[in-house]
């Protein structure tokens, strides 16, 4: 257990490069795909254009390398690779996943425009998928359209399902950073509290400190007053006083 602590403690502090080695993971993965459906052959999906599938590759998995560091830049990046894929008729890899994970980061951040514009792409890219690249059913007695629903409810099930993730973990951010925030605010009022007590015990210290001095001087004033009058006809008394 206190091995997978400081593996954890490790990764938490560099997300970069966790992030990177999962760019790295989906990038392979993407270009094996397109190498082995034979892309130089008229029956592979990625005919011709194997080099353009080739450059939305390397842009999905910047998307998961900037997600943390620039997350709304990586939002952009992923929109416009996904607009990129759709006019250059590169069809869906595994590179693709960035658009769960892109989701999923900004859903986590507190500015709710990038999370709402996420939220949208991910419900409206199924379909502009399944309209683009219609499924093929290669059995003949499945029914295309069934398949194609399947195909869509999951994708955005997925899409939902990582937007619901990232904005419950950003509620639970935003609960335990308002408790932070009211247990300082309980500590600087209890602070503040002990510092006017103190002060107030001061104050009536002092007071107490004058009354007895007052007091003790206006003693010795009468005492003084009544030694200068009985100086002469009672010198014992005034020398006593």
């Amino acid at each position: 257990m206190g091995d997978v602590n400081r593996l954890y403690d490790v990764l938490r502090r560099h997300p970069t490069t966790v992030d990177g080695f999962w760019a790295c993971v989906l990038l392979v993965t993407s270009l094996a795909m397109i190498g082995s459906t034979a892309a130089d052959s008229p029956g592979s999906p990625y005919f011709p254009s194997r080099w353009l599938a080739v450059v939305a590759a390397v842009a999905l998995s910047a998307v998961v390398l900037l997600r943390r560091r620039a997350p709304n830049r990586a939002l952009g990046l992923a929109f416009g690779t996904g607009v990129f894929q759709v006019a250059a008729d590169v069809p869906p890899m595994p590179g693709n996943f960035a658009f769960l994970v892109i989701i999923y980061t900004v859903a986590t951040l507190p500015p709710r425009l990038p999370s709402r514009l996420a939220l949208a792409g991910g419900l409206a890219s199924p379909v502009i998928c399944e309209l683009r690249w219609p499924t093929e059913v290669l059995d003949g007695d499945g029914s295309r359209t069934s398949v194609a629903v399947g195909n869509v409810l999951f994708l955005t099930v997925a899409s939902c399902l990582a937007w619901v993730l990232g904005d419950s973990l950003r509620t639970r951010r935003a609960y335990y950073a308002e408790l932070e925030e009211r247990a300082t605010r309980l500590e600087r009022e209890r602070a503040t509290q002990a510092r006017m007590a103190v002060a107030a015990e001061r104050a009536r210290i002092a007071r107490e400190l004058h009354d007895v001095v007052a007091h003790n001087v206006s003693a010795m004033i009468v005492q003084a007053d009544g030694a200068a009058y009985v100086l002469e006809s009672e010198p014992e008394q005034a020398k006593s006083a």
